[in-house]
């Protein structure tokens, strides 16, 4: 009896040799992404306004540390990378395997969840667009079962929506829900 070679898998990138070059330019996008939202959340946080009633800590200064924080934060992995250290995983991780190629479908699907939410979050509203969001990123990370899904992403929007504004009285949008709410 004839036995058939399994496949080879690839080797992983010991720490001594250079990662691929496609690897090292994904992660300085990344880095470059992160310092971009960085220095945008601080442009925007210029624009909060600041009434006389707030001495020295005002509503500015926790967005001006996240986005500092981020720019930091996007300089060090481009300095890393710069210097030949990509981001390798772990050897023990269960559910982590650094050998298989980014799964672009799934980083789509997110990012289209994502980009329906910022244009429905005041037009339809927090429940409608954080339901959408749920359904949207479930179904990118390749479940099919829609009205389960769907059926979450209602309720947790909804026991979102409701802990917000009941139990910490913060105003969320309801847009089209406006007299249902």
């Amino acid at each position: 009896m004839e036995r058939t070679p399994l496949p080879s898998t690839p080797e992983p990138v010991s720490r001594h040799s250079p990662p691929p070059l496609r690897d090292r330019l994904a992660e300085l996008v990344l880095a470059g992404a992160v310092v971009i939202l960085g220095v945008i959340m601080i442009w925007e946080t210029r624009g909060i306004r600041v009434t006389p009633a707030y001495s020295k800590i005002g509503p500015r200064v926790i967005p001006y540390m996240v986005g500092a924080g981020l720019i930091l934060v996007g300089l060090w992995l481009a300095a890393e990378v710069l210097a030949g250290r990509t981001a390798t995983g772990a050897g023990d991780a269960e559910d982590a395997d650094p050998t298989l190629p980014t799964d672009w479908r799934c980083v789509g699907g997110l990012t289209v969840a994502l980009l329906v939410y910022l244009l429905l979050i005041e037009r339809a509203g927090f429940v409608i667009a954080s339901a959408l969001l749920f359904f949207g990123s479930a179904f990118g990370m390749g479940s099919r079962r829609v009205a389960r899904d769907a059926a979450a992403g209602i309720l947790l929007a909804i026991a979102i929506y409701e802990i917000f504004t009941r139990g910490l009285g913060l105003r969320l949008p309801t847009g089209v829900l406006d007299g249902l709410l």
